[in-house]
């Protein structure tokens, strides 16, 4: 015998998820539209407190309001968290399989409730069906949603509510096993009533915290990245130097900076306008990281000058990189944009000694030798050596 009443428990669950859902209403409201499925997800948890509300109020209310309307409540909730998980991790939603879900259940409560009376059957038909839900979104948030930590441990809260539905739905066989409907006086539906109560809370602070996370890496992403572009940006490269200083590497026992500058640029902008000179940009940026190796960082360093870091073992190496960007620059055969070209600096230290400050002035001289000299050039640090292309 339960030592508590279980209405009270579904009122429990019918009030806490349905504020949290308002909570995460206001804050998805200010997120990204990049970040997807929020919404879903509070409108899943809005719905399951109506659903518990319903159910709560079984022999109180009609047996079409708190059997069939309760239960599709229920289908529907958590068929809204599988759209939302899919929406959240860019999978195609099953609008049209949770639809049919709710449709089925419908049917099935209909049937059992005023054709054929059978209590245990209604049973049934819910628990299959949200089974199979919970199951789907489990698999979802745990198969697709590995590298997120909030998406897991969801993910895994669903998997262990799909273990205690299923064990009802066992138990529910066995010969003898107590079939009073909802308020069943058994340790099973206890568990089972108590578990969805509890998990719909933790559900929905889960997936609460899980798109706040995700709004963070975002934010954190965003203050790093370039608009234009998408290559990383000033403070992105500082912070990428400091890590290839420290960091033990496995190969390359040098550091080089290269400094690149896209030749007469504002003369482009004055002839062919500021949306032609933001397209030259783009175009350049992502014609030069095709060409870079895995291991350089590339960013775009302010304007029409742009860095690349690259760890390595001689001078040969950055020095080879920079004809090979200009090369890639100069045959840009049917495009569509006006030509230019590019001036480089390069600057080379052991990784002892390549500070920011060394390799940033010594770039940075290479580059004003290449543009005194005519532009279109390679510059290598203090010793002048030149490569014209």
């Amino acid at each position: 015998m339960p030592t508590f009443d279980l209405r009270t428990v579904l009122l429990v669950a019918s009030v806490m998820p349905g504020l949290m859902a308002l909570v995460m209403f206001a804050i998805g409201r200010s997120f990204p539209r990049n970040i997807h499925g929020v919404a879903q997800w509070a409108q899943g948890s809005l719905v399951f407190s109506a659903a518990a509300f319903l159910m709560a109020m079984r022999d109180a209310i009609p047996d079409w309001l708190s059997v069939i309307g309760g239960n599709m409540c229920m289908v529907g909730s958590i068929g809204l968290w599988l759209i939302g998980s899919q929406r959240y991790l860019g999978r195609p939603p099953f609008v049209r399989f949770v639809s049919a879900m709710v449709l089925l259940d419908a049917l099935g409560l209909g049937w059992m409730t005023y054709i054929d009376a059978n209590p245990y059957g209604r049973s049934m038909c819910t628990n299959v069906i949200l089974a199979l839900l919970f199951a789907l979104v489990a698999y979802e948030l745990l198969r697709f949603g590995r590298k997120d930590g909030g998406a897991r441990v969801v993910g895994f809260m669903f998997a262990v509510e799909t273990l205690i539905t299923l064990t009802r739905i066992v138990t529910s066989l066995e010969p003898g096993s107590a079939r009073e409907g909802l308020y069943a006086h058994d340790l099973v539906q206890l568990v089972y009533l108590s578990s969805g109560a509890f998990m719909s809370l933790t559900i929905t602070v889960g997936f609460m915290l899980t798109a706040v996370n995700r709004l963070r890496i975002y934010l954190e992403q965003l203050s790093s990245i370039d608009p234009l572009t998408g290559l990383l940006n000033r403070r992105a490269l500082l912070d990428a130097h400091t890590i290839a200083r420290r960091t033990p590497r496995r190969r390359g026992t040098c550091l080089s900076l290269l400094l690149i500058d896209l030749d007469h640029f504002k003369s482009i902008n004055d002839l062919h306008g500021h949306l032609m000179g933001d397209a030259i940009l783009i175009d350049f940026a992502q014609r030069v990281a095709l060409a870079l190796p895995q291991e350089a960082h590339f960013a775009r360093w302010g304007g029409e000058e742009f860095a690349v870091i690259l760890p390595c073992d001689t001078v040969d190496e950055p020095l080879g990189l920079a004809r090979e960007l200009q090369a890639r620059i100069a045959s840009r055969g049917g495009s569509a944009l006006p030509s230019y070209t590019c001036s480089i600096g390069i600057a080379h230290f052991d990784v002892p000694e390549a500070t920011i400050e060394r390799l940033l002035k010594q770039a940075d001289g290479a580059l004003y030798r290449a543009k005194r000299n005519g532009r279109n050039r390679v510059e290598l640090g203090s010793e002048a050596v030149a490569v014209e292309v």
